[in-house]
């Protein structure tokens, strides 16, 4: 990278807030997974530098000059995802938003608040808490996830079957274009339209500040548990708990695979029943009148209820599904969107898969509304072993195939899963995002070589059928060793 450039973003914000020592380089060279060291034969992993402005003139100053020197600049927060959104896979410049986060007050009415896209969900869930608010959804990696990069990625999460996509407690946002306009995007704006830039993964611009619908908190609140030894029951069970309605606010299911790595991980001994768990909040009669129901429910199918204490302190575990990877040492996980009525089938597969393979697997399920399901596949791996890790992310493949083959879509784009993207957003919104991306980042600096789709760091494409080809090779090379 020039000193010209170095120099020119450290007068913008200061040399203490631009990086280019090798190891913080290397900190922000991957994000939740990492990338085995054979593939940066492909992708220039390592960024140039990194800089981290602290307010939106900031930022649009970094990217007129990044668009200016045409240096590639991948959007940051936490890092807290694990499909290669964040990684940077032609080197420049790393734009790191922690800086930015500042919590406004909510509204007069109370319906609302303003963030920068840097605050930590846990921290903005503490000061509402404290103000009688609370958001309506969140994701599970709240306590390091922040605002800006779950809506930059166009997450579900907790509360989702209540309230919807993060894209329904959206009022507003500020974006910075790739050329450094500063934007203001309303709800019902028409021209820029919100949805460009919530899901879009920093392709358009960096998010910078968002006002985010709120509620307020919940007079009373309670989690309650049930043990299902099989599968086959798991899918009426599921949509009878969703006939609660509104007092239902999340509900989830563990597997009994990831039951049983969690249990590993303190009392080491084996599970074989899946666990649904149910958080029910409202009023306090509404409360009572859904527990009942439960009760009801459990009752006439003759299932073992979980001990209300248990049920609350599985319930606390929610913000580190990723915690059995200190079993892996390392774990990896794809996601995918399938119909409710395919979860019993599809867990089944999933299950027979890691039992093909080897691998231990476990898996969470979130519904996320009467006909959806988000389903996080988890499977442990060593990064150390460098080929045996790379044979395992070929399993990735194969977890997605699964979903699509019942009527499902891969959870989020990313690096990995670029190859799905056209099928993912639909031919006709692909192609009005590919149209947008050349007005509002001409010169294709924004997280480049990913997305739309993935590209090397010698600008070759990755399309489907090489990405296959590398994939069942790989599966050959496991299946071998």
């Amino acid at each position: 990278m020039e000193t010209t450039l170095t120099s020119q973003l450290e007068r913008i914000v200061g040399t203490e807030d631009v990086a280019v020592s090798s190891l913080e380089r290397k900190l922000y060279s991957h994000d939740a997974a990492p990338i085995p060291g054979v593939l940066s034969l492909f992708f220039k992993t390592l960024p140039d530098l990194i800089v981290r402005p602290d307010s939106a003139g900031e930022v649009a100053e970094v990217l007129r000059i990044a668009s200016e020197h045409k240096s590639p600049v991948v959007p940051r927060a936490a890092g807290s995802w694990s499909l290669g959104g964040v990684t940077p896979v032609k080197g420049g410049i790393v734009l790191d938003v922690g800086k930015l986060k500042k919590i406004g007050d909510v509204s007069s009415d109370g319906s609302s608040v303003e963030v920068d896209a840097g605050v930590v969900w846990k921290d903005l869930m503490r000061r509402l808490d404290e103000k009688g608010s609370a958001v309506l959804s969140y994701p599970t990696s709240a306590p390091s996830s922040t605002v800006g990069g779950w809506v930059s990625t166009g997450g579900y999460g907790v509360g989702s079957l209540r309230h919807g996509h993060v894209a329904d407690q959206i009022e507003a946002l500020e974006v910075v274009t790739a050329q450094g306009e500063v934007l203001s995007v309303a709800r019902d704006s028409v021209d820029p339209k919100m949805e460009w830039f919530v899901g879009t993964e920093g392709q358009f611009g960096v998010i910078t500040k968002v006002r985010l619908r709120v509620r307020k908190k919940p007079a009373a609140s309670i989690v309650r548990g049930v043990y299902v030894s099989g599968r086959d029951d798991l899918t009426e069970l599921v949509r009878d708990f969703a006939k609660l309605g509104t007092p239902l606010y999340a509900l989830k299911v563990l597997d009994s695979g990831l039951v049983t790595l969690r249990s590993m991980l303190t009392s080491g001994h084996k599970e074989d029943r899946s666990l649904v768990l149910l958080v029910i909040e409202g009023s306090a009669e509404e409360v009572s009148g859904a527990a009942s129901a439960f009760e009801k429910i459990v009752a006439q199918k003759g299932l073992e209820p979980c001990a209300d204490e248990l049920a609350e302190a599985e319930w606390q575990e929610r913000y580190w599904p990723m915690r059995i990877g200190r079993l892996g040492p390392t774990v990896l996980g794809a996601e995918t969107v399938i119909p409710v009525d395919r979860l019993t089938s599809v867990l089944r597969e999933m299950v027979l898969l890691g039992a093909k393979h080897d691998a231990q697997i476990g898996i969470e399920a979130h519904v996320i509304s009467e006909d959806s399901v988000l389903v996080l596949v988890m499977y442990l791996a060593d990064e150390r072993k460098s080929l045996k890790y790379v044979t395992r992310l070929s399993l990735v493949r194969e977890i997605v195939k699964i979903g699509l083959s019942h009527g499902g879509q891969p959870y989020g784009i990313g690096l990995w899963n670029s190859v799905y993207a056209r099928r993912s957003l639909g031919k006709e919104y692909y192609t009005e995002l590919r149209r947008l991306k050349a007005r509002f980042d001409p010169q294709g600096i924004m997280n480049p070589g990913k997305f739309f789709r993935a590209e090397t760091r010698f600008g070759i494409p990755i399309t489907r059928a090489p990405y296959a080809v590398v994939m069942n090779a790989l599966n050959v090379a496991r299946r071998l060793q």
